[in-house]
């Protein structure tokens, strides 16, 4: 494949360049394709073909890439990575410089890092196709949308990581005929075991001319390099607190140090049987021989669940191994040789290396992302044809009639091909049944609550007199591009309604350029007036912070002031969000209020302790309740300026916030 990208000459080739990107776990990568139809790499700042997918925040800014993990040693506190793995979770699993911080907005970060360094060769970049593994789920998924999204990407659509590597692969083997779309040498079905840094997937998939169609996938969101890594992080310090009583953990910046120690001694076994690191505690330095037969002895049972998983998906897929064309390894963790020893051993084939398993996806992405804007058409190429199938199987909440338990009815099996399309016929459970609620999830489990709610189809005001067991016919339709339609039909009573579960509905976040502020400390929820009315703070249009809390100050009074007004449907769910969080607050208010009076009138001590007790818990949730309902007074009030629907009374605080956004102080 194409080097990394001359800078010559491109920016007359498109007002905007696509670009396709390998948001990884640990690393992540850029990649376009060029006038001949071929995909190049884009290198950062560093000139290194991957960055990591880290980032630090200080006083001074944001940090993403290699000297932000340089710096997590120095700043633990303002330090993340690996937040790919809490993805489709409200927040990062530890806070940020004490605050709680939506991993999708830290992915965010990085992907407008990427956007940054493609820019500095290809000129403005606006259209992005953005990875993911097989076995993501819909809310990581529209999480993933969400972070391109926030860095300025219009993200035309999120694909499978293997999916991916099978376009690099077949584009690399020259197996695609413009001519025609022809595979030479016919049909191949190829196994793509991807072990990245934080995450596994295997997918088996037949390629013929320029269709790619997935049989079938497996994988695990939580399981990757990075685990490889923590088992020699704990055996070394095991082997530290062995030999001086102390757990060389203790201290944050030893801990990062040591997590830096350890990755680097996997790298090393990987092409080595030995090695040796240095660990530090307390002014205490110790070094430790290490060597391969070690490392594998310790993570042999992660490799293990890596090789169930494999087995799994062929039988899952109906095959043999001898069905099996091709197997290519995908992710930085594969160059470990225990992988490649344990697949030699399972398939019988030597596992195909020729392609760059740091490259491969960031290849296919852009591969598709041409493909999309029909850039092909003057380079020769045919266009992609993508065929995935679900990796997780969607049902209904359904009445077991025997045990009348709730269960999941699975409607959509795991592996099906799409779109597809599949009709079903339930009955209501009972007699003069008004309502009949189609309850949408995802997942493998026959109980509902291990499932993920996706949304609800609900046919509402039936005839009184219908009889139970009155047939509803139930069409579950899922496209190829994840939007999922449920409709539900009562014949008998000619009524009928549906739903749409699109991930284009995206969670409602504050841009990055807030975040960064916020993070910083140069604006905090606590300074702004959320009673609606104004702080007091004079307005220093020099400083981004005073004008930062400005403009949140003035959302949310227009936010406010919208809750009393009708809305669009997208901006009226924010509306009953925002006033459902405000009614609630209002009555733990009342609540506190009664628990203060009972604490001032307490005869006793043990009295005092109870009521003082009760008042200190209500207080800490009226503190986050109300953050919680100042933050949603200021989206609605947001996206109302975004939309263009403010109460007239505020426009004069939509204009201000206009202007004030114009001239933000960078």
């Amino acid at each position: 494949m194409n080097d990394s990208a001359p800078a010559t000459d491109l920016l007359s080739e498109a007002a905007h360049m696509p670009v396709g990107i390998d948001l990884g776990t640990t690393y992540s990568l850029v990649a376009y394709v060029d006038s001949t139809g071929r995909p190049a790499r884009i290198c950062n700042g560093l000139g290194e073909v991957l960055t990591p997918s880290a980032v630090l925040i200080d006083e001074d800014g944001i940090t993403v890439g290699r000297e932000a993990v340089r710096g997590s040693v120095v700043e633990p506190d303002g330090f993340a990575d690996c937040f790919k793995r809490d993805v489709g979770s409200a927040f990062f699993h530890r806070r940020i410089r004490g605050l709680e911080v939506p991993p999708e907005v830290l992915s965010g970060f990085v992907l407008q890092q990427l956007k940054r360094d493609a820019e500095r060769v290809l000129g403005p970049v606006r259209e992005a196709v953005v990875t993911v593994p097989a076995f993501f789920d819909e809310s990581r998924r529209k999480a993933t949308q969400d972070a391109g999204r926030l860095a300025g990407l219009e993200v035309l659509d999120i694909i499978n990581e293997p999916t991916a590597a099978a376009l690099a692969f077949g584009y690399q083997k020259g197996l695609l005929n413009a001519a025609d779309g022809s595979f030479a040498g016919g049909a191949q079905r190829v196994l793509v075991y991807d072990l990245g840094g934080g995450t596994f997937d295997v997918t088996i998939m037949e390629i013929e001319g320029s269709q790619f169609r997935t049989i079938a996938t497996d994988g695990d969101v939580r399981l990757g390099g990075k685990d490889f890594d923590e088992r020699l992080v704990d055996h070394i310090a095991e082997q530290f607190r062995s030999a001086h009583g102390f757990d060389p953990r203790g201290e944050p910046q030893d801990a990062a140090q040591l997590w830096l120690a350890a990755q680097e001694a996997k790298h090393t076994l990987s092409q080595r049987n030995k090695t040796s690191v240095f660990c530090a505690y307390g002014g205490i330095r110790m070094r430790l021989d290490l060597s391969r037969d070690e490392f594998e002895d310790s993570t042999r049972d992660l490799l293990q669940r890596t090789e169930t998983t494999t087995e799994l998906v062929v039988r899952d897929a109906k095959l043999d191994w001898s069905q099996i064309d091709r197997v290519l390894l995908v992710g930085g963790s594969t160059r470990m040789p225990m992988v490649t020893d344990m697949l030699r051993r399972v398939t019988g084939k030597e596992p195909d290396q020729t392609a760059s398993p740091d490259e491969a996806v960031a290849y296919g992405a852009a591969l598709y992302c041409a493909s999309l804007m029909q850039r092909y058409s003057k380079q020769g190429q045919v266009a992609c044809r993508l065929i995935n199938v679900n990796s997780h199987s969607l049902g209904i909440v359904g009445i077991d009639t025997a045990t009348r338990k709730r269960v999941n009815a699975i409607v959509i099996p795991k592996n099906t091909p799409l779109p597809c399309r599949v009709v079903r016929t339930f009955v209501t459970e009972r007699d003069n049944q008004r309502n009949v609620k189609i309850a949408v999830v995802e997942g493998e489990s026959h109980q509902p609550e291990d499932c993920i709610y996706l949304g609800e189809c609900v046919v509402r005001d039936l005839p009184q007199g219908l009889p139970k067991g009155t047939a509803v016919q139930v069409e579950y339709s899922y496209a190829a591009n994840g939007r999922i339609a449920v409709s539900a039909r009562v014949a008998q009573a000619r009524q009928s309604a549906q739903v749409e579960i699109d991930r284009r509905h995206l969670r409602q976040l504050e841009d990055l350029e807030v975040w960064s502020a916020r993070l910083r400390g140069l604006i905090t929820t606590g300074e702004i007036g959320f009673d609606g009315r104004d702080t007091g703070a004079p307005l220093n249009l020099n400083d981004r912070g005073s004008v930062l809390r400005r403009l949140d100050h003035l959302f949310t009074r227009i936010g406010q002031a919208a809750c009393g007004q009708p809305l669009p449907k997208r901006l009226a769910e924010l509306q009953q969000s925002a006033l459902r969080d405000a009614k609630q607050l209002a009555e733990l208010q009342k609540q506190l209020r009664e628990a203060e009076g009972a604490k001032q009138r307490a005869t006793g001590p043990s009295e005092a302790r109870h009521f003082g007790s009760e008042y200190a818990r209500l207080k800490t949730e009226c503190d986050n309740l109300k953050t919680q309902s100042d933050f949603a007074f200021l989206v609605l009030g947001r996206e109302c300026v975004a939309e263009g629907v403010v109460p007239e009374p505020v426009k004069p605080l939509q204009r201000e916030a206009e202007d004030l956004r114009q001239h933000l102080p960078r």
